[in-house]
């Protein structure tokens, strides 16, 4: 990790210490040292930081291992903002019928910083074509994957802006291919609705992608359906695949607009 924004407005110390929380977005247990390793912070700085976390609720140690794991606080947060934005629960239905009907993964993920993180997986039956190796949790990479590239022509012009500036910075002598990629994604979009990658990831994979806006929100989303390409060829995915995925994600927003709305109460904050 890299905390190196110069602005006189970024606050180090808030960055670090959401960089340690950030840590533990698949629920492991880890313990000081293993964050310093992650993080690349100071080991003092680590443990003044997750000494504070644990004495606010958002960490806690585990009485076997003295390890640290995800606080109460930290674990509410996470499902107070899933009761109130719901998008997985009404899209589950929709992903895991497209998953069945294509016998391809279908995923939902927003931005991550400069990645996609991955929200929901709908994996078709084992028994019938292969099953892309992915969970929810994973980072998958901006300007390569029908995921990102779907996120990157629906944001908004000042964010994409931002956007294509941190992608030019950090991927260097390689940026003009993924811009013309980028570019490409923005002609075929404009055009059908969806974008489309072939041998995304690094790995023999191909996938087709459509974004979602909240605007309830102002959140943006983007679902893809994507197997081998071996078993997908640039005809299917243009023909077929795309079109259906921009169906069920039509499906999703119009779901999600006559979804019944129930009235939350604040939750609780007690004091550590």
């Amino acid at each position: 990790m890299a905390i190196a924004d110069q602005r006189p407005d970024f606050v180090h110390s808030l960055a670090k210490g959401l960089e340690i929380l950030s840590s533990f977005s698949e629920g492991q247990l880890l313990g000081n040292q293993e964050l310093v390793e992650i993080t690349g912070l100071p080991k003092a700085t680590v443990s003044r930081l997750t000494s504070t976390l644990v004495d606010l609720g958002y960490l806690r140690v585990d009485p076997g291992s003295r390890k640290l794991l995800m606080g109460t606080r930290l674990i509410g947060m996470g499902v107070s903002v899933q009761r109130q934005i719901g998008l997985q629960r009404v899209a589950r239905p929709f992903m895991e019928a497209l998953s069945r009907e294509t016998r391809f993964t279908v995923s939902l993920a927003t931005r991550d910083r400069l990645g996609m993180l991955v929200l929901e997986v709908m994996h078709p039956p084992t028994d019938t074509r292969v099953v892309i190796n992915m969970d929810a949790g994973t980072v998958l990479p901006l300007p390569t994957t029908s995921l990102g590239l779907a996120y990157l022509v629906a944001a908004p012009i000042r964010e994409r802006e931002q956007l294509l500036d941190r992608l030019r910075a950090r991927h260097g002598e390689g940026w003009p291919a993924l811009r013309r990629g980028i570019e490409q994604a923005t002609q075929d979009f404009q055009r059908n609705g969806f974008v489309t990658t072939r041998r995304s990831w690094g790995r023999a994979v191909s996938g087709v992608g459509v974004p979602l806006m909240l605007e309830s929100s102002r959140t943006l989303y983007a679902f893809h359906c994507a197997g081998p390409a071996t078993a997908l060829s640039p005809a299917e995915l243009r023909e077929d695949l795309g079109p259906r995925l921009v169906t069920m994600v039509r499906a999703v927003e119009a779901a999600w607009r006559t979804r019944p709305r129930r009235r939350l109460q604040p939750p609780e904050i007690h004091e550590p």
